[in-house]
Protein backbone atom coordinates (compact mmCIF):
# COMPACT_ATOMS: atom_id res chain seq x y z
CA UNK A 1 0.00 0.00 0.00
CA UNK A 2 1.42 3.23 -1.02
CA UNK A 3 0.62 6.70 0.55
CA UNK A 4 1.42 10.42 -1.20
CA UNK A 5 4.54 10.70 -2.36
CA UNK A 6 6.97 13.51 -0.58
CA UNK A 7 8.05 14.67 -3.84
CA UNK A 8 4.63 15.59 -4.42
CA UNK A 9 4.00 19.11 -3.79
CA UNK A 10 0.99 19.77 -0.88
CA UNK A 11 -2.32 19.73 -2.38
CA UNK A 12 -4.39 23.15 -1.03
CA UNK A 13 -7.55 22.53 0.28
CA UNK A 14 -9.44 24.03 -2.84
CA UNK A 15 -7.44 21.76 -5.32
CA UNK A 16 -8.42 19.02 -3.69
CA UNK A 17 -12.04 20.18 -3.03
CA UNK A 18 -12.11 20.52 -7.10
CA UNK A 19 -10.61 17.35 -7.47
CA UNK A 20 -12.73 15.43 -5.59
CA UNK A 21 -16.16 16.94 -7.00
CA UNK A 22 -14.83 16.38 -10.74
CA UNK A 23 -14.75 13.12 -9.54
CA UNK A 24 -18.36 13.04 -9.28
CA UNK A 25 -17.62 12.86 -4.93
CA UNK A 26 -20.12 15.64 -3.53
CA UNK A 27 -18.42 17.81 -1.13
CA UNK A 28 -18.63 20.40 1.49
CA UNK A 29 -16.26 22.74 3.76
CA UNK A 30 -15.71 21.58 7.11
CA UNK A 31 -14.44 22.89 10.52
CA UNK A 32 -11.32 22.87 11.76
CA UNK A 33 -10.13 22.03 15.19
CA UNK A 34 -8.40 24.31 17.26
CA UNK A 35 -8.05 24.46 20.72
CA UNK A 36 -10.13 20.80 21.93
CA UNK A 37 -13.24 21.88 19.64
CA UNK A 38 -14.28 22.39 16.33
CA UNK A 39 -14.48 25.52 15.25
CA UNK A 40 -14.73 28.23 12.02
CA UNK A 41 -11.99 28.24 9.81
CA UNK A 42 -12.24 31.87 9.19
CA UNK A 43 -12.55 32.93 12.70
CA UNK A 44 -11.27 30.10 15.12
CA UNK A 45 -14.81 30.45 16.66
CA UNK A 46 -16.33 27.72 18.33
CA UNK A 47 -18.69 25.95 15.75
CA UNK A 48 -21.24 22.80 16.76
CA UNK A 49 -20.95 20.99 13.94
CA UNK A 50 -17.47 19.64 11.67
CA UNK A 51 -20.05 20.50 8.32
CA UNK A 52 -19.62 24.46 7.73
CA UNK A 53 -22.85 23.50 5.72
CA UNK A 54 -25.63 21.41 5.93
CA UNK A 55 -25.30 17.64 4.84
CA UNK A 56 -27.66 18.13 1.81
CA UNK A 57 -25.80 21.18 0.13
CA UNK A 58 -22.52 19.46 -0.24
CA UNK A 59 -21.93 19.65 -4.14
CA UNK A 60 -19.80 18.61 -6.94
CA UNK A 61 -20.53 22.56 -8.35
CA UNK A 62 -16.95 24.21 -9.32
CA UNK A 63 -17.93 27.79 -8.82
CA UNK A 64 -19.50 26.32 -5.22
CA UNK A 65 -16.43 24.86 -4.65
CA UNK A 66 -14.53 27.87 -5.50
CA UNK A 67 -16.86 30.23 -3.39
CA UNK A 68 -16.55 27.97 -0.08
CA UNK A 69 -12.95 27.35 -0.47
CA UNK A 70 -11.70 30.99 -1.14
CA UNK A 71 -12.84 32.79 1.72
CA UNK A 72 -10.08 34.22 2.89
CA UNK A 73 -9.72 33.60 6.71
CA UNK A 74 -6.97 32.17 9.46
CA UNK A 75 -7.02 28.49 8.07
CA UNK A 76 -8.56 26.74 5.04
CA UNK A 77 -11.81 25.00 5.88
CA UNK A 78 -11.12 21.13 5.93
CA UNK A 79 -12.55 19.02 3.20
CA UNK A 80 -15.66 16.85 3.97
CA UNK A 81 -17.54 13.97 1.39
CA UNK A 82 -21.06 12.89 2.22
CA UNK A 83 -21.35 9.29 2.05
CA UNK A 84 -24.89 9.06 0.05
CA UNK A 85 -26.42 8.31 -3.77
CA UNK A 86 -22.78 8.49 -5.17
CA UNK A 87 -19.94 7.46 -2.13
CA UNK A 88 -20.03 4.76 0.23
CA UNK A 89 -17.71 4.27 2.97
CA UNK A 90 -16.94 0.43 4.78
CA UNK A 91 -15.03 1.53 8.14
CA UNK A 92 -12.38 -1.27 7.94
CA UNK A 93 -9.92 -2.51 10.95
CA UNK A 94 -6.76 -1.76 10.39
CA UNK A 95 -5.45 -5.15 9.98
CA UNK A 96 -8.09 -6.29 7.67
CA UNK A 97 -6.80 -3.40 5.90
CA UNK A 98 -3.37 -4.44 5.33
CA UNK A 99 -5.05 -7.90 4.48
CA UNK A 100 -7.07 -6.99 1.87
CA UNK A 101 -4.08 -4.65 0.33
CA UNK A 102 -1.79 -8.26 -0.43
CA UNK A 103 -5.21 -9.80 -1.89
CA UNK A 104 -4.89 -10.42 -5.98
CA UNK A 105 -8.46 -9.02 -6.75
CA UNK A 106 -8.02 -6.13 -4.74
CA UNK A 107 -4.33 -4.86 -6.25
CA UNK A 108 -6.26 -5.40 -9.78
CA UNK A 109 -9.10 -3.42 -9.00
CA UNK A 110 -7.95 -0.73 -5.80
CA UNK A 111 -10.66 1.44 -4.11
CA UNK A 112 -9.53 4.43 -2.51
CA UNK A 113 -8.70 4.43 1.25
CA UNK A 114 -7.90 7.00 3.75
CA UNK A 115 -7.18 6.93 7.61
CA UNK A 116 -6.19 8.94 10.19
CA UNK A 117 -2.56 8.00 11.47
CA UNK A 118 -2.62 6.34 15.08
CA UNK A 119 -6.22 4.89 14.50
CA UNK A 120 -6.76 1.61 14.41
CA UNK A 121 -9.32 1.77 11.21
CA UNK A 122 -9.37 2.87 7.88
CA UNK A 123 -12.27 3.81 5.34
CA UNK A 124 -12.63 2.42 2.26
CA UNK A 125 -14.69 4.38 -0.35
CA UNK A 126 -16.59 2.41 -2.59
CA UNK A 127 -19.44 2.90 -5.49
CA UNK A 128 -23.27 2.45 -4.01
CA UNK A 129 -25.33 0.71 -3.35
CA UNK A 130 -24.25 -0.59 0.23
CA UNK A 131 -25.55 -3.32 1.80
CA UNK A 132 -27.49 -2.88 4.35
CA UNK A 133 -25.63 -4.60 7.05
CA UNK A 134 -21.89 -6.03 6.37
CA UNK A 135 -21.81 -9.53 7.96
CA UNK A 136 -18.16 -8.77 9.59
CA UNK A 137 -16.57 -8.52 12.92
CA UNK A 138 -13.61 -6.26 11.06
CA UNK A 139 -15.41 -3.85 8.72
CA UNK A 140 -18.99 -2.34 8.77
CA UNK A 141 -21.21 0.06 6.15
CA UNK A 142 -20.44 3.54 7.55
CA UNK A 143 -24.60 5.05 7.04
CA UNK A 144 -25.84 7.26 4.43
CA UNK A 145 -25.70 10.96 5.57
CA UNK A 146 -22.55 10.66 7.04
CA UNK A 147 -19.63 13.73 6.28
CA UNK A 148 -16.07 12.10 6.25
CA UNK A 149 -12.93 14.20 6.06
CA UNK A 150 -11.25 13.76 3.14
CA UNK A 151 -7.13 14.94 2.82
CA UNK A 152 -5.56 17.16 3.19
CA UNK A 153 -7.92 17.96 5.91
CA UNK A 154 -6.34 17.44 9.41
CA UNK A 155 -8.30 16.90 12.87
CA UNK A 156 -5.73 19.31 14.86
CA UNK A 157 -2.06 18.11 13.87
CA UNK A 158 -3.36 14.87 12.95
CA UNK A 159 -3.52 14.63 9.39
CA UNK A 160 -6.02 12.70 7.01
CA UNK A 161 -4.06 10.21 4.85
CA UNK A 162 -4.51 8.62 1.40
CA UNK A 163 -3.26 4.78 2.29
CA UNK A 164 -4.44 4.38 -1.60
CA UNK A 165 -4.93 7.35 -3.75
CA UNK A 166 -7.96 8.28 -5.64
CA UNK A 167 -5.19 8.10 -8.51
CA UNK A 168 -3.75 4.65 -7.62
CA UNK A 169 -7.47 3.39 -8.11
CA UNK A 170 -7.78 5.06 -11.31
CA UNK A 171 -10.43 7.92 -9.82
CA UNK A 172 -13.01 4.97 -9.71
CA UNK A 173 -14.85 3.10 -6.47
CA UNK A 174 -15.09 -0.22 -6.78
CA UNK A 175 -19.01 -1.58 -6.07
CA UNK A 176 -19.44 -2.18 -2.45
CA UNK A 177 -21.62 -5.40 -3.01
CA UNK A 178 -17.80 -6.12 -4.70
CA UNK A 179 -15.86 -5.24 -1.91
CA UNK A 180 -17.89 -6.47 0.90
CA UNK A 181 -17.91 -10.00 -0.98
CA UNK A 182 -14.20 -9.67 -0.74
CA UNK A 183 -14.13 -9.37 3.12
CA UNK A 184 -16.89 -12.23 3.62
CA UNK A 185 -14.19 -14.75 1.41
CA UNK A 186 -11.59 -13.01 3.30
CA UNK A 187 -12.81 -13.42 6.66
CA UNK A 188 -14.23 -17.13 5.52
CA UNK A 189 -10.74 -17.81 4.85
CA UNK A 190 -9.00 -16.84 7.92
CA UNK A 191 -11.87 -18.32 10.25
Amino acid sequence: MQTSTPDTPPQTALRAALSYAEMGWPVLPGAIWHNGHFADPVTERRVASPCLASTEEATTDAALVREWWSTPGLHEPNVLTVTGERLGAFAVSESLVMSLADDPWFAALPTPVLALPNMPIAYSLVHPPLPSVLMSDQARVVDAGMPMPLPPSALDTTPVIWLITPEQAGCRLVPADALADLIHGYERRSA
